[in-house]
């Protein structure tokens, strides 16, 4: 559904399948793309036996060639370490031998609206939100306080976060040192010429 983000809970957990996020508890855990894919197409099948032939063509397709066996156990160690699972008494992923996996616990689907971009203003002037998107604002004619800026016109998204508008006045901070620098070395080349 647009505008809305799919969530699969189950226990403390909670994988939101269009951010790629899974979290315990509120906090985000880190999971690598293929694993939280093997994760997700097991929360999503809960009960039901998910064969090794079908994780194969799910995660790697047919025209991929790879030890699938070595990439497949890796995959379910990385899920199991993230949610604290044993493969000797599981609590999430049951281990069928040679046939595939089943996912033990009940997972409830649901669907919350994509929450509105919070926009907050930086120092500098540019109007920042929690994406990352940002508009710079120029002041107007009239020097006055930081409550006469305005949009400027034409403006585009850059993808810029605060830490980017900090990282970017180091970068220019570091290019007028080199100018300087480069400024400096002709004046003497000039001078002893």
């Amino acid at each position: 559904m647009e505008g809305m983000y799919q969530l699969l809970r189950f226990g403390v957990f909670e994988l939101n399948l269009d951010l790629d996020e899974l979290r315990k508890n509120g906090t985000v855990l880190k999971l690598s793309p293929q694993p939280f894919k093997l994760l997700a197409m097991l929360a999503s099948r809960s009960g039901q036996v998910v064969t090794r032939d079908e994780i194969q063509a799910s995660l790697w397709g047919s025209d991929t060639f790879i030890d699938f066996e070595q990439g497949v156990n890796k995959c379910i160690k990385q899920i199991r370490a993230a949610l604290g699972d044993n493969a000797d008494n599981p609590l999430y992923i049951e281990t069928l031998p040679r046939h595939g996996y089943r996912f033990l616990a009940p997972v409830r689907t649901k669907f919350i609206p994509v929450p509105p971009p919070q926009v907050k203003e930086a120092s500098s002037g540019l109007i920042a939100n929690v994406a990352g998107e940002v508009r710079a604002r120029v002041q107007s004619s009239a020097a006055t306080s930081s409550a006469a800026l305005s949009p400027r016109a034409g403006a585009s998204s850059e993808g810029v976060s605060a830490a980017g508008e900090r990282k970017l006045s180091k970068t220019t901070i570091w290019l007028l040192v080199g100018v300087v620098l480069l400024l400096a070395v002709g004046a003497i080349l000039l001078l002893r010429s």
